[in-house]
């Protein structure tokens, strides 16, 4: 049976007979190979295209195999169109001429190459694709299957070495505004998770997972903590805007299912109280709200309030009061510390707490009362109720 020649052995072989060192990126413009760079200014050069090649425009090569454009700060490039035996532009071997011409005999000897480069190329994006396409099943089945599938997804995960092995997995849920939601806020996700991942592979060589999910949301698995600052700033980029993550607890890989709940509890909520929530929400931050998250907030009602809280939103009390009474209840019904919060008199305050009590109908030292009137005004806010919503 005859061997099929490695990519990265044939780009070596063939800058080892031109005499030049040679580059060779995808369609996307993205480096997948390049030659061994041995001088400083070749791993310069080869720094730069690294850090920069996917943002340089496609090169001019349809009515020819090569060309020869000039590049910041490179100087003068030859791009190699590669196409597999479709016809299909596969991707670019680039030698980076700088002031140097071109030698006579090296652009014929490249485009000699082109063809079986081409095939090997798109052979490598084949295998690329069916590795890729593995790794969302298994991370799928992992948090969303049975028990025996789940098993199945642990243990191949890391015995194809898709996750490095560890004591404790992160999965993080990516998704859009949930009372919103829409096919285009699915794909949003969905690219979401490609822009991390591509990140993660570009800037280090972790592992990590992930996949879209049936649902419309995205999950990611690391195994190890997510920087939340990191995170942030991949998300914070126009083409992804408006998704937002939730991490869960690190947990064993066999037990990451129950994290993933976690970690879209705290996504969910960082939607519904925007204010004390940002972009990255993590569970072990969340607090009440990653719990009350599991509620149809999106469908709840003022009729579905505990009865002291629909007292007060029916009374039509203010915004102002309901905010003076959840400061209240904040600080265990300290009126001084409350008064010097609000940055209002004391005198004030008992005004205030007069008319609430006069709504509720009851004692407000009552410790019952204080339990339901506290977590009732939170379920209104981020329902969105009464005078947080108008609903």
């Amino acid at each position: 049976m005859q061997r099929i020649p490695d990519l990265d052995d044939a780009v070596q072989d063939l800058s080892e007979a031109v005499g030049h060192r040679l580059i060779l990126i995808d369609e996307t413009m993205r480096v997948v190979g390049y030659s061994i760079h041995e001088s400083e200014t070749d791993r310069g050069r080869l720094s730069h295209v690294l850090a920069h090649s996917d943002s340089w425009d496609l090169p001019r090569t349809t009515t020819h195999a090569y060309c020869v454009e000039p590049v910041p700060v490179l100087g003068e490039c030859l791009f190699l169109r590669l196409a597999d035996r479709n016809h299909r532009i596969t991707g670019y071997l680039v030698l980076v001429l700088g002031t140097e011409r071109v030698p006579v005999d090296v652009p014929d000897r490249l485009v000699a190459a082109g063809p079986s480069l081409g095939d090997l190329l798109a052979l490598r994006g084949l295998r690329a694709e069916r590795e890729l396409a593995r790794s969302r099943s298994l991370t799928v089945d992992l948090v969303t299957g049975g028990p025996e599938r789940r098993a199945a997804a642990a243990e191949a995960l890391v015995s194809e070495r898709i996750l490095s092995a560890s004591g404790r997995y992160c999965p993080v849920v990516l998704g859009t505004d949930p009372r919103t939601a829409s096919p285009r806020d699915g794909e949003r996700a969905a690219l979401a998770v490609t822009v991390t991942l591509r990140f993660v592979a570009q800037a280090s060589t972790a592992s990590a997972a992930g996949a879209p999910l049936p649902d419309g949301l995205g999950v990611l698995l690391f195994p190890r903590p997510v920087v939340q600052h990191r995170l942030t700033r991949i998300l914070e980029q126009p083409q992804v805007a408006g998704v937002r993550a939730g991490i869960g607890p690190l947990v064993g890989l066999t037990d990451v299912h129950r994290s993933f709940e976690r970690a879209r509890l705290a996504w969910r909520a960082s939607y519904f109280a925007p204010q004390d929530h940002s972009t990255v929400t993590d569970w072990e931050q969340v607090g009440l709200d990653g719990t009350l998250a599991r509620l149809p907030l999106e469908t709840l009602g003022v009729d579905d309030l505990p009865p002291p809280v629909h007292r007060l939103i029916t009374a039509g009390l203010s915004l102002e009061l309901l905010t003076t009474l959840d400061r209240y209840l904040d600080r265990g019904g300290d009126a001084q510390q409350t008064a010097r919060v609000l940055g209002i008199h004391r005198s004030t305050l008992y005004y205030r707490l007069g008319k609430i009590r006069s709504a509720v109908g009851d004692d407000l030292s009552d410790g019952r009362l204080r339990r339901e009137l506290h977590t009732g005004l939170r379920i209104a806010q981020l329902a969105g109720l009464g005078p947080w919503g108008g609903r």
